[in-house]
């Protein structure tokens, strides 16, 4: 018998993005699972980037259909002259809006 690795992850480094008039946010991560035909669970250095910030996580559960992602992990936001360290976010309203979950730290520069 060999010994085989069988993975139980659906996407290999999924790459997507949340789109509205103003911007774009770019996803990616180094895994992904489908828990529903537009929920995916992102995990493993999973990064937000646009022009205007970047979110730094673990995990995320992302809803291609609504534009939205959520995280209730360790998260680390930074802009030109601000840096967020919380416990989770919740990105929703098309990118628009962010809110930040649990104990936060800000430093505004």
């Amino acid at each position: 018998m060999t010994n085989r690795n069988y993975s139980n992850v659906d996407i290999s480094e999924p790459k997507f993005a949340i789109n509205n008039y103003k911007k774009k946010i770019h996803i990616t991560a180094s895994e992904g699972n489908f828990l529903s035909k537009d929920e995916i669970l992102l995990k493993d250095n999973v990064r937000f980037k646009s022009n205007d910030f970047s979110i730094e996580t673990e995990r995320v559960i992302f809803d291609r259909n609504k534009q939205t992602a959520k995280s209730e992990t360790k998260s680390l936001f930074k802009s030109k002259n601000t840096t967020i360290s919380s416990n989770g976010f919740n990105i929703y309203d098309n990118g628009n809006k962010i809110i930040f979950f649990g104990k936060s730290n800000i430093i505004l520069k």
